[in-house]
């Protein structure tokens, strides 16, 4: 397998830049503004966030639903697989079973599995196998499978992953449209038993549902993901195939169709069901790689910003997605510096007062509402009124069981996801190698 791509000195100086930056405008601002200025400032950033994506879906609500091709040119699908001894036979079930009035070609690449997989589909028909006599990754096996394939329109669909019957019939009638160059779906979590499993539900409904839609509606999209996306065949004979050793190819290679001009639709009533990870330890080893490879891409590709061939991309997009996200690093290192500073606080006067023979006594007091206490509730309403645009827009109806998945998503996973984040940027930051983990079932 290829080697991990790794930051140049200059890229990772540019990285610490940026979030050194961030971060003494953020202190600054802490210790010379009133309190309530500071969390109207923060909120703004959250408020502002969520009146856009409010505008977009009131004038994009139909963006996103499914259009019947007004013809049928060829498809051919391409599925790279390594070890995939559990997931591979229910993928090619689902692909086989898909609905068009053509013929569609399936290209298996075998990534020199070892657990039995290629056994399997020796002996599976209907499908053009081919081999790599040693494992060189992804990017690889996708490129294998893309010079292979002989129609108008490639498909890639993860060894994992299962399209529903009707998706290239809901996906292909955005090809109408010349300018778009991909198109991409829903995707959800194949198992919703857990509560993990739960949680990942709703998160990626949001992501994969409002958020890609809303973004691939003002040309803004920049991600191919992995279980299900469709490509006009030209796209790789001017932007080339996947990049081997980047932590996150699929986001890499929708960059680099941008800075082509190129732009990415996403249909958000086809669906295609993947794993998801079933453990704590492998969903922080997914998320670590996703936000490794997302700080990795978005320095890399920083020339995108005021970039004149995509300006709804360039212009605001592109900038304001990453200084939110080195932004969020910024505002977790003050709340960490200012925790620190208050046991610190605490801890100095309850010592002062003990060592003066003071008792300590509790009472009611009468207080006006803390601007931290503001801030959360702010913020939960903005995330509440984000959610509700997500359901409508996905045509989802929440059940009670989605109850507890849906607080806990609200309250707690972004912290968890924070300090992955967080900690995936310092990572990029000093060159720490990384790995490429298989983390579904």
């Amino acid at each position: 397998m290829s080697e991990i791509m790794t930051l140049s000195s200059r890229d990772r100086g540019l990285l610490l830049f940026f979030l050194v930056a961030l971060l003494l405008i953020v202190l600054a601002a802490s210790f010379s503004w009133h309190p309530i200025m500071l969390v109207v400032a923060f909120n703004a950033l959250f408020l502002f966030n969520l009146f856009l994506y409010f505008m977009l879906y009131l004038n994009k609500k139909d963006f996103g639903v499914a259009r019947k091709p007004k013809n049928f040119p060829s498809i051919a699908v391409v599925v790279p697989v390594y070890n995939s001894l559990n997931t591979i036979t229910k993928c090619l079930k689902s692909i086989k079973e898909m609905k068009y009035p053509k013929k569609v070609q399936i290209i298996v690449v075998d990534d020199c599995s070892t657990d039995g997989t290629r056994e399997i589909l020796e002996k599976t028909k209907g499908i053009i196998l081919l081999k790599h006599e040693k494992n060189a990754g992804k990017a690889a096996a996708l490129s294998t499978g893309i010079k292979k394939a002989g129609a108008k329109y490639i498909a890639l669909i993860d060894s994992d992953s299962y399209p529903e019957k009707e998706a290239l019939m809901k996906m292909m009638g955005y090809f109408w449209d010349k300018k778009i160059a991909a198109v991409t779906c829903l995707v959800l979590p194949d198992k919703k038993k857990t509560l993990l499993q739960k949680i990942q539900f709703l998160e990626y409904l949001l992501g994969f549902g409002l958020h890609n839609t809303l973004l691939s509606s003002i040309g803004s999209s920049y991600v191919v993901p992995g279980p299900l996306t469709i490509f006009r065949r030209e796209v790789f004979d001017v932007v080339g195939s996947f990049e081997a050793g980047n932590l996150a190819e699929d986001m890499e290679f929708g960059l680099r169709m941008k800075k082509h001009g190129m732009n990415i639709a996403n249909c958000h009533e086809a669906l295609v069901l993947t794993d998801v990870p079933a453990t704590i330890k492998n969903l922080f080893i997914q998320r670590d790689r996703w936000y490794r490879g997302a700080a990795f891409n978005f320095i890399r590709y920083r020339q995108l910003i005021f970039n004149k061939k995509n300006p709804d991309f360039g212009f605001f997009m592109m900038p304001f997605l990453f200084f939110t996200q080195v932004l969020i690093i910024a505002v977790l290192l003050r709340l960490i510096i200012f925790s620190f500073r208050d046991i610190l606080i605490f801890l100095n006067i309850a010592a002062t007062y003990l060592s003066l023979g003071g008792s300590v006594s509790v009472g009611f007091i009468q207080s006006p509402i803390p601007p931290s206490v503001l801030f959360f509730i702010i913020t939960y309403i903005c995330v509440a009124a984000y959610f509700w645009l997500c359901f409508k827009t996905a045509k989802y109806k929440p059940k009670l069981s989605d109850f507890v998945p849906l607080l806990i998503l609200i309250f707690i996973y972004p912290y968890f996801i924070s300090f992955i984040y967080s900690q995936g940027y310092f990572k990029e930051i000093f060159g720490v190698k990384a790995k490429w983990r298989r983390v579904s079932t």
